[in-house]
């Protein structure tokens, strides 16, 4: 059983759902920076394992892996603070948002022999379920190029203060 630790209480909501009723997983520890939001979720789940400070999870020893689920432009020193403390990662996406910046997480996931997974959950919608099983089933044909839409209204996303920016250093209190 992977022992879990959630970093970003804005987003996370069905990791904290899911990993509470597996067999799989067990919900050690959320983190998020906002007090309040933990708070939230603390009673909202009834789970009041909560901390606002990254640096509890990282130095944990009942944490095997922790999902990110923060602001897009600090998941990159997220996950390489996670690998560095000999953590497995999941990371939603977009997993960074520059590309300068894969070797070295790569080379932290190899030195430190843990796993890093992108989590996103489109690809168990419905609809993209049942093209995988028609494509599957040779009802498609063969395959040149795929292209793809989604279409959603981000705006509530757009209006969040860091949606647009771009990686930053610090991430933690001391």
């Amino acid at each position: 059983m992977l022992r879990l630790g959630i970093l970003g209480l804005g987003e996370g909501r069905s990791t904290i759902s899911a990993s509470l009723a597996s067999k799989k997983f067990k919900l050690i520890q959320i983190c998020d920076a906002n007090k309040k939001l933990c708070e939230e979720r603390a009673l909202e789940f009834d789970f009041e394992n909560w901390t606002t400070n990254y640096k509890d999870m990282l130095t944990s020893d009942k944490i095997d892996m922790i999902a990110i689920y923060t602001p897009d432009h600090l998941h990159f020193e997220h996950i390489k603070l996670a690998l560095q403390h000999g953590k497995h990662v999941v990371c939603t996406k977009p997993f960074i948002d520059d590309l300068s910046q894969a070797n070295e997480l790569l080379e932290l996931a190899k030195k430190s022999r843990k796993k890093i997974f992108v989590g996103q959950s489109s690809r168990f919608f419905e609809p993209a379920m049942r093209q995988k099983k028609d494509f599957d089933k040779g009802l498609i044909g063969e395959l040149i190029t795929i292209e793809s839409y989604y279409h959603a209204d981000h705006r509530w996303f757009l209006e969040k203060g860091w949606s647009l920016k771009q990686s930053l250093n610090g991430c933690m209190e001391d």
